[in-house]
């Protein structure tokens, strides 16, 4: 799972809208959606706000990973 798709996950999950995470994180609108789109990679300072803002940890990271690792291999099962 990339970053982007990480960012998107965890802001859906906790019910907000683009708009929302641009504000808690003080990033714009247009640069959150091009960092949720995977355009753009946010600068390190960003990162650690967009982090803070999701209660993004490494555990987290880890649970989207394995979270990745299943819905693939139920994938290649199915098919």
């Amino acid at each position: 799972m990339n970053y982007a798709c990480k960012v998107k996950v965890l802001r859906t999950m906790r019910g907000w809208s683009q708009g929302d995470l641009a504000r808690a994180c003080g990033i714009g609108n247009f640069d959150l959606s091009k960092i949720e789109t995977g355009k753009m990679l946010p600068s390190e300072a960003w990162d650690r706000r967009i982090r803070a803002a999701l209660g993004w940890t490494p555990a987290v990271d880890a649970a989207l990973d394995a979270l990745a690792v299943a819905l693939a291999s139920e994938r290649e099962e199915a098919a």
